[in-house]
């Protein structure tokens, strides 16, 4: 499959389409002002603790999709997907589009946030605590993308972004036409990418016997073609119909060239070529109905989403020659329906509603090693999942400066993969706001949440990392026995809102976790290979302190504000199987952002930089591996230029810090000597960044 060429005609037309409709414009889009109601004000009334980012603030920093704005969105953990690099947070994280979760883990390859472009988002709602309106599954909090949806009035959008990381280029399209004929608004987008990034990793193993030095050059390249279209039929004041559904075709290629060389000798021992090309389809349809009773409203949604991958990897190692192949195919489906009632009486603002859903997996994996077919059993499985959610909540307000809000979740769900299992559990929750004045909150809450095993995680399918295979880049082996992780979680939160529209905000949180899924990793003395399984570890408990300022310097400098957060935290969990008594594995212990935003009204030139910085950790031996991990930061930077009513451009340079993310591993042997020692650093490249964006 390829997308390039059409790619290049799509930017050529988004850029011929927006001169030759410059001249069109009759509106300019609204810049907000300090009498509107603004995300802080939003922030401030809600009766849940949630954070709101708005679509200008996820466009500011060139971010090419919805998985790169949340990796530096602060107390969100979402999985790296590559190498040894984690995501830092404070517990696992679930996303949600529009409200509906969202599974990270299909695909081997690629995340379904990685073709959702931040245009096509109208905000991204972070709620720090589980609430039973969304789902039982947040542990370590919720993340819901709120998409675009169609406005009453005309309007077209496109954006060309051409970029370069290093001496890869990239380029990204997007086009946007929303309007209302008669009485169906109407809103579609069309975009289209063509990413490529090498990144280079040096390997250092330190041997008993010899050491070795692997230079390891890994070349990405990415092209998607994704189409969305969304309808509102307004039948009548009090019935809407409404239409969602998406197509997105992706290409993903990596290939890989290592070259090792061992320890007194001046020619490679080794070299290594690896070449994984994929091709992949997701499709994204929901029907739906609103139904308007007086002051209260039920909502219906009937959906289908199908996600189908088909992979082709290979290596060969010289000089043994060995040939390793894998032809990979996955097909992940759901149906589902779900309803929701809404009621307002007196004091009280009722919720509740249904979901059912059922999940189906097909994974099935062909190997042949040196021309000989190795396929097990367990390389072609299929799994089943149905699933059965109930909610209320209410939101009372008992005087002018107390709201409580609780709620109860109840979820019941049958597996059948190997032997059928059932499952069921309630999760309830507790929110209190304390509006001690207008400018002032206090925030408590505790909820009861679970975190499920994916349908792959249970997979007893190898994901084989075949020639590259080390501590760090381990076969992944799901776990059919792998039950839900669960937790209670406490958080206290203070907020000062200033009159500038800034906030001030202190926090503390504590989970109290059962049965935590962590992900293990050992050597089979047998195979020779090291592999990595996940595993209920055990008892533990995750605490913090989160820190936030966002406050405008105007009365010094016009048009100048600054914005900061960080998060302080430790934890401790006993391991069943080992005893060992120590941190979350792969937890760092601090995190925080920094930057600062300037706008320049003559000029009309807005430019700001931002800094994050990912504290290390240090885990301690277990099944005779221990690894650790170096803090790392990233500066990035910013700068947008209004040229006339209808187009702006901006620039960015993204990773001006290059940063190198070192990771360390050692094995032991029976008596806990060190036998190895491998350090990984994974060097990454600033990308620079241009855009140009038109509406009318």
């Amino acid at each position: 499959m390829k997308h390039q060429p059409y790619i290049r005609y799509l930017l050529v037309a988004s850029t011929l389409l927006s001169s030759v409709c410059a001249q069109e414009i009759v509106t300019l889009e609204k810049i907000q002002i300090s009498e509107e109601y603004t995300a802080i004000d939003e922030r401030r009334d809600n009766s849940i603790a949630k954070r709101i980012i708005k679509a200008e603030e996820l466009t500011q920093y060139g971010d090419s999709n919805a998985l790169e704005i949340l990796r530096r969105t602060p107390g969100v953990t979402i999985p790296n997907g590559k190498g040894p690099a984690s995501a830092p947070g404070k517990g696992y994280t679930v996303v949600m589009i529009d409200g509906e979760a969202t599974s990270t883990g299909t695909s081997k390859r690629v995340s379904p946030l990685e073709q959702i472009s931040p245009d096509m988002i109208e905000r991204i709602e972070v709620m720090t605590n589980g609430s039973a309106e969304y789902t039982a599954e947040s542990m370590g909090g919720i993340v819901n993308i709120v998409l675009k949806k169609p406005k009453t009035e005309g309007r077209s959008s496109a954006k060309v972004t051409f970029g370069a990381y290093g001496e890869d280029l990239s380029e990204t399209a997007y086009l946007q036409r929303e309007g209302k004929i008669d009485k169906i608004s109407y809103l579609m987008n069309l975009n289209a990418s063509n990413n490529v990034k090498e990144d280079r990793t040096d390997i250092l193993v330190d041997k008993t016997v010899l050491n070795t030095a692997e230079e390891r050059d890994d070349k990405n390249k990415n092209r998607s073609v994704g189409l969305r279209a969304k309808l509102n039929y307004t039948a009548s004041p009090r019935l809407k119909i409404l239409y969602d559904g998406s197509v997105t075709f992706n290409h993903d290629t990596d290939r890989i060239n290592s070259t090792t060389l061992t320890e007194g000798s001046a020619t490679p021992t080794r070299q290594y070529h690896s070449y994984d090309d994929a091709t992949n389809t997701m499709l994204w349809s929901a029907l739906g109905a609103e139904h308007r009773f007086g002051d209260d409203i039920f909502e219906w949604k009937a959906k289908i989403h199908s996600f189908e991958e088909r992979g082709d990897l290979e290596s060969l190692s010289t000089p043994s020659g060995s040939s390793r192949q894998e032809h990979d195919y996955v097909l992940s489906r759901f149906y589902g329906l779900q309803g929701d009632y809404s009621a307002l009486r007196a004091e009280h603002f009722i919720k509740a509603g249904f979901e059912l859903k059922r999940s189906d997996q097909i994974d099935e994996t062909t190997r042949v090693l040196n021309g000989v077919d190795v396929t097990s059993i367990n390389d072609k499985i299929q799994m089943k999942e149905d699933k059965l959610s109930l909610y209320v909540q209410d939101e009372y307000t008992m005087n002018d400066w107390i709201i409580l809000t609780p709620g109860l979740r109840y979820e019941t769900l049958k597996r059948d993969y190997s032997s059928t299992s059932n499952l069921d559990y309630f999760a309830p929750s507790l929110h209190a706001l304390f509006q001690v004045t207008p400018k002032d909150n206090i925030r408590a809450s505790v909820a009861q949440t679970v975190r499920l095993p994916r349908l792959s995680q249970l997979s007893a399918s190898t994901n084989s990392t075949l020639d590259e295979n080390s501590i760090h880049r381990p076969d992944v082996i799901g776990n059919p026995n792998l039950t839900e992780e669960k937790a209670l979680s406490y958080e206290l939160r203070y907020e000062h809102f200033f009159a500038d529209k800034g906030v001030a905000s202190i926090g503390g949180f504590y989970r109290n976790i059962s049965d935590k899924i962590e992900n293990m990793t050992r050597f089979n003395s047998i195979s020779g290979r090291y592999e990595q399984t996940p595993a209920n570890a055990g008892e533990g408990s995750l605490w913090g302190l989160e820190l936030e300022l966002k406050k405008s310097l105007k009365e010094y400098v016009e048009g100048f504000g600054i914005f900061a957060n960080a998060t302080l935290q430790d934890s401790s969990l006993s391991n069943t199987f080992t005893g060992v008594k120590r941190e979350i594995l792969q937890t760092p212990s601090f995190t925080c952002n920094l930057g600062f935003d300037h706008t320049l009204k003559e000029s009309e030139i807005t430019y700001g930089a931002a800094y994050r910085y990912v504290g290390g950790y240090d885990d301690p031996q277990e099944y005779f591996i221990s690894q650790s991990q170096k803090g790392y930061g990233t500066l990035d930077f910013y700068a947008n230029k209004r040229l006339d009513k209808t187009f702006k451009l901006q620039f960015n340079v993204k990773n001006i810090t290059a940063s190198t993310i070192e990771t360390t591993s050692h094995l032991y042997d029976t008596s806990g000597a060190i036998t190895q020692t491998q350090v990984d650093k994974e060097h990454s490249k600033p990308q620079v960044l241009l855009s140009l964006e038109g509406k009318w």
